[in-house]
């Protein structure tokens, strides 16, 4: 009688551990699949707060409402400018500068440098209002058109239609700023001489 019942008890021993062996080569076979399956697939991001549109991000491309946001938060930070806080926002702006060329970081830092002293200089203050863009994704680049208002201490006001150009590469999951300049147009070219 003992050894049917050791029997037994060895054969329900051995289906519970064949069992065990078949779900654990199940599970190992299921995570090795969603392994595979998340390696292969591509990643999608979608950003909502603190910007006012949602956004997509995806093959290292960014959508144009979200170069439309950014551009609007850099500049904010590059032209909305007094002599007070014109460091402070030099260091905000290279947190996000590309680093992918030495360049992009040295023509931002001369920016604020030349900023720094003509905004302590003349009392300025300057603020641009954006009236339109044109978005290129492909390039990461946007042309904001706009007016630059300028206030010289006490001297008064000056308002001037301008247009700045600003690339963007996607880095490190941030959109980061390669070059910022002031378009001239060849009607301006003209006026100047």
């Amino acid at each position: 009688m003992d050894l049917t019942n050791a029997m037994q008890g060895g054969d329900r021993i051995t289906k519970q551990r064949n069992l065990f062996l078949l779900l654990t080569i199940l599970l190992a076979v299921t995570s090795s699949a969603l392994s595979l399956k998340i390696l292969m697939q591509e990643e999608r991001i979608i950003i909502v707060p603190p910007l006012t549109s949602e956004v997509m991000i995806s093959n290292r491309k960014v959508s144009s409402s979200y170069l439309e946001q950014m551009t609007m938060v850099f500049l904010n930070s590059l032209l909305d400018l007094s002599s007070i806080d014109v460091l402070h926002k030099r260091d905000m702006i290279l947190k996000y500068t590309s680093n992918s060329h030495p360049s992009f970081s040295k023509r931002i830092n001369e920016y604020f440098a030349d900023s720094a002293e003509k905004y302590k200089n003349f009392d300025l203050v300057t603020y641009f209002t954006v009236k339109n863009m044109e978005i290129d994704e492909t390039k990461g680049e946007v042309i904001a058109h706009g007016i630059l208002t300028s206030r010289y201490g006490k001297r008064g006001f000056e308002s001037t239609p301008t247009s700045y150009r600003l690339s963007f590469e996607f880095s490190g999951g941030y959109l980061r700023l390669k070059e910022f300049n002031q378009v001239v147009d060849d009607k301006d070219k003209r006026e100047a001489r």
